[in-house]
């Protein structure tokens, strides 16, 4: 009698996979690598951020120099102080002068300067009750001879100013 060979059970290849400690280990190092990717990502937006704050100062300074050229004096408002390191335009009063006397010198009339004043990226309302950090501010002499803006960037958390006269 022939005696029957069982070719499944003697090819067949031991069984083959990943121990539970070879899965935990591969996940804990995808786990590290990605918190490094958020890490650089916040850092990335932060000065995202910051560049856009630049930018809209510079938009500011530019509608200024415009207003100022056609009306022969800045938008006065605020107290101006020259020993203050943001010439007076603290968080309440500032902020005020930047979104109503600012917001009606420059994006009002026939000839508007800005369709809109921009907004701190955080602080989109530009009202200190939502952010006192990050909040766009203005202030002039009252002769309407010089101006400061004042804003705040993430990289350093530094007062920011220009000045124009």
């Amino acid at each position: 009698m022939k005696q029957k060979i069982n070719h499944q059970k003697a090819c067949r290849p031991a069984k083959r996979g990943f121990t539970l400690i070879e899965l935990l280990v591969v996940i804990s190092i995808i786990g590290i690598l990605s918190s490094f990717a958020v890490v650089s990502l916040n850092s990335a937006r932060n000065k995202a951020r910051d560049a856009l704050r630049k930018a809209d100062m510079t938009q500011m300074r530019t509608a200024l120099n415009l207003y100022y050229d056609e009306n022969g004096k800045y938008p006065v408002c605020g107290a101006w102080d020259n020993n203050s390191a943001d010439f007076g335009a603290n968080v309440q009063d500032g902020s005020n002068c930047y979104n109503t006397t600012l917001s009606s010198a420059l994006t009002a009339g026939a000839k508007p300067y800005l369709g809109q004043l921009p907004k701190d990226p955080k602080n989109p309302t530009n009202s200190p009750t939502t952010d006192t950090t990050y909040i766009y501010r203005y202030v002039s002499k009252s002769d309407s001879s010089e101006y400061a803006l004042v804003y705040r960037i993430e990289d350093n958390v530094s007062l920011q100013v220009i000045r124009g006269w």
